[in-house]
C-alpha cells in the first residue's frame, strides 16, 4: 500500500514538471493565470500576495499592483509557495521541487528557450509583436503573446545534494560523489533510456546515488 501511495505521488509530480515543462507555450508565465502566494523573503519576513506568477523569460516572481504586473526585486526572495507547488531561488531563478529521496531533493526551473526565439525572429519575418529583450517593461507589459505564436521552452535541473545546490551537469556531479557511487553513477547515465533533461531520470540517478 506504501509503495502504491509513493508512485501516485511521485506520478503527480512529474505530471506538474510535464506540464511546466512542455516544448513550446502560448504564454509568457508559468501559470495561464495569477494565483495566490506565500512569499519567505531573504529576512525572514512572509509576505502573501492574492495575485502571483513566474515569468518564462527568467523565472522571476510577478505579481499584480492594481491593473500592473511588477516583477520583484529577486534577491530579496528566498521561497514562493504558490498553490500545491513549492519554490526555491536558485541562480535568481524560481525552481519547483520535484521530489526529493531523504534531505536530496530534484528542482526544476522552466524557461523560455530565448536563442531558439531569436532563431525564430530570424526565420519567420512574421513575428514581429514580441519583445522580450532587457528593455521590455515588466511593469506594464502585456503578458499575452501574439495570437498563435508558440514559445520554445527549456529546463534547467537543479539538485540539493548533501546539503550543496549543484546544477545537474555530468561534471557537476561526477566531481561531488566519493569514489563508491562514481561507478554506479556511471552506470546509470549509460542506460539507454537515460536524459539529462528528463525529470524521472534525474530522479533514478538521485535515488542511486542517494543510497548509504
Amino acid at each position: 500500500m506504501e509503495k502504491k501511495i509513493v508512485l501516485c505521488l511521485l506520478t503527480f509530480w512529474l505530471n506538474v514538471v510535464v506540464s511546466f515543462a512542455q516544448d513550446n507555450t502560448s504564454n509568457l508565465t508559468l501559470y495561464r493565470e495569477f494565483k495566490p502566494a506565500v512569499i519567505q523573503m531573504t529576512d525572514g519576513k512572509v509576505v502573501k500576495t492574492p495575485f502571483a506568477n513566474v515569468f518564462l523569460k527568467n523565472a522571476a516572481l510577478l505579481f499584480k499592483r492594481g491593473d500592473v504586473t511588477m516583477e520583484a526585486n529577486m534577491a530579496t526572495v528566498q521561497t514562493v509557495d504558490i498553490g500545491n507547488h513549492h519554490f526555491v531561488k536558485i541562480n535568481n531563478m524560481l525552481a519547483s521541487e520535484v521530489d526529493s529521496v531523504g534531505k536530496n531533493k530534484l528542482y526544476c526551473a522552466t524557461l523560455i528557450d530565448l536563442d531558439s526565439y531569436k532563431a525564430m525572429l530570424r526565420n519567420d519575418v512574421n513575428i514581429t509583436n514580441l519583445s522580450i529583450g532587457d528593455q521590455l517593461s515588466y511593469t506594464t507589459v502585456d503578458l499575452s503573446p501574439t495570437e498563435g505564436m508558440k514559445l520554445p521552452l527549456i529546463r534547467q535541473f537543479f539538485y540539493l545534494y548533501n546539503g550543496e545546490m549543484i546544477r545537474v551537469h555530468e561534471r557537476e556531479i561526477s566531481r561531488r560523489l566519493p569514489k563508491e557511487k562514481k561507478r554506479m553513477y556511471k552506470t546509470v547515465i549509460s542506460m539507454e533510456d537515460f536524459s539529462w533533461v528528463d525529470a524521472a531520470s534525474l530522479l533514478k540517478l538521485l535515488r542511486f546515488i542517494s543510497e548509504e
